[in-house]
């Protein structure tokens, strides 16, 4: 009876205290009887309970290969000792390995992932752009070490990892070279775990626009100061400015010693130049009417406004003598002008997508500019559909400068006035509707077809069209051919 008493007493040890193990048999015996759980989360607190666990001692958590991980932020007790699971450790059976008084074998516990594991990171902030050539910033508080960035291709879904070091408001993150332009998507992990902080972000390398030229080649045929002479006196007949035979030759006549019907190209263009804050600085112009370039905007910036004195600015007309732009987050949101004979006050207007849809008077918020899109491709002003579009459009690169747009600018008078002009080319009105117009209203009604080229970058570097058996813009009278192209250089 005895015999069988002793025997029931040890089992009864060995199920209070999971077997601890050393080298020695002989040796001594393992300080703590406790109890390991089964399961544990990585990330979360795994504790064992028991006794005799010292305030110095260490528990580690042992994988297959024999590499140890230490449990974090230890609370220890005499009856149990509590750990965090690192982060760092991947799903698997582990070893539990206590360090008092030897190195002891307590048991085995799965790790498992949290199925909702809450993102350490709070109030994180990812950019709208990515810049693949710069810097990436993300701001959040929270950041560790330990975490990785990636990028995740949202066709392929290929990652790539950033190296990430911290900063004061966050990460900052560099983009090895390669990554190609897309969208993607942001993914912060922290050992097992990864968190998707950020969703098909619009990434490419990033460049501003140094100049752009547009030249314009016009032919005429059979145009004549009879014809011509011919057409104004029958258009103003019976009307208040009815004239003689002889005044409408004499008026055509004075049309044709202007040149307005010779063979001739006509240019405009616009430079640009940067601080080394990539603050715009100066700007010079060659306008339509233009005999030579001449300095146009000088800009300066103070905070959240950017100002600009029209250096071009001539005494007498009604043009735009300086004015200021407030920003927010590299956007224009209002304006003050300053012409010739009064200030003006404007506010500037956007869409749900970011696109710039317009100007109004700050006084009582009514339309000054109106600019359209369908399904963000843009329009025209107004009611005026300048541009049209395939199914599948080209696309510019996404820093790139609205082309249509910049089409409206140069090409249009009094619809696109300098400010605005220097705020496309700028690109500080808002997200750039990217999909290029597959053609071009011109103001014969005509409507060519128009061709791209582009940078390594996908950044549009020449458009061009042609109109072959058009009219001519005066007076829609004479057969006419013109060729239009643009040239544009980014830096």
């Amino acid at each position: 009876m005895k015999k069988l008493w002793l025997l029931l007493l040890a089992a009864g040890a060995m199920t209070f205290a999971p077997a601890c193990s050393d080298d020695d048999g002989n040796g001594p015996s393992c300080p703590v009887a406790c109890t390991v759980p089964a399961t544990a989360e990585i990330g979360s607190e795994l504790t064992i309970t028991g006794q005799g666990f010292d305030a110095a001692a260490e528990i580690a958590l042992r994988d297959d290969s024999g590499v140890e991980s230490k449990l974090e932020n230890p609370q220890i007790t005499a009856t149990s000792y509590t750990g965090t699971v690192p982060l760092t450790l991947t799903p698997g059976s582990y070893t539990v390995v206590l360090y008092q008084e030897g190195i002891w074998e307590l048991g085995s516990v799965q790790l498992t992932m949290a199925a909702d594991k809450d993102c350490p990171v709070l109030s994180i902030t990812v950019p709208e752009t990515i810049r693949l050539n710069e810097e990436l910033e993300i701001a959040g508080a929270g950041f560790a070490s330990d975490m990785q960035i990636l990028l995740e291709n949202t066709t392929d879904q290929s990652r790539t990892e950033l190296t990430v070091s911290l900063s004061g408001v966050g990460v900052t993150c560099t983009i090895p070279e390669g990554v190609s332009a897309g969208l993607y998507n942001v993914i912060l992990k922290q050992g097992a775990y990864e968190w998707k902080i950020a969703e098909s972000v619009p990434a490419a390398v990033y460049k501003r626009l140094k100049s752009v030229t547009a030249n314009v080649t016009s032919e005429y045929k059979g145009a004549t100061v009879e014809v011509l002479a011919q057409y104004l006196f029958e258009m103003v007949k019976g009307t208040d400015d009815e004239m003689t035979e002889e005044e409408a030759t004499a008026t055509a006549k004075m049309y044709f010693d202007w040149g307005v019907f010779d063979s001739s190209t006509t240019t405009t263009a616009y430079t640009f130049t940067y601080d080394t804050q990539g603050n715009p600085a100066s700007s010079t112009k060659k306008g339509l009417y233009d005999e030579e370039v001449s300095d146009w905007l000088a800009f300066t910036v103070n905070g959240d406004q950017l100002s600009a004195t029209n250096k071009d600015f001539e005494e007498g007309t009604d043009g735009i003598r300086s004015f200021v732009w407030t920003l927010d987050n590299g956007r224009i949101e209002a304006s003050s002008i300053s012409y010739a004979k009064r200030d003006v006050n404007y506010l500037w207007a956007y869409d749900a997508q970011g696109l710039w849809s317009g100007v109004n008077y700050r006084s009582d918020n009514s339309a000054y500019l109106t600019l359209t899109y369908n399904a963000g491709k843009f329009l025209g002003n107004g009611s005026n559909t300048m541009f049209t579009y395939t199914d599948t459009s080209q696309q510019n690169a996404i820093f790139g400068v609205d082309m249509a747009k910049l089409f409206l600018g140069i090409q249009t008078i009094n619809i696109i006035e300098d400010d605005h002009l220097a705020a496309i080319c700028l690109n500080l009105a808002g997200t750039s509707s990217t999909a290029l117009p597959a053609t071009v209203m011109e103001m014969d009604g005509s409507t060519p077809t128009i061709t791209y080229t582009f940078d390594n970058d996908g950044y549009v570097t020449g458009a061009n069209w042609q109109i072959t058996g058009g009219k001519d813009m005066y007076f829609q009278l004479f057969d006419s051919n013109s060729k239009t192209s643009y040239t544009l250089v980014y830096e």
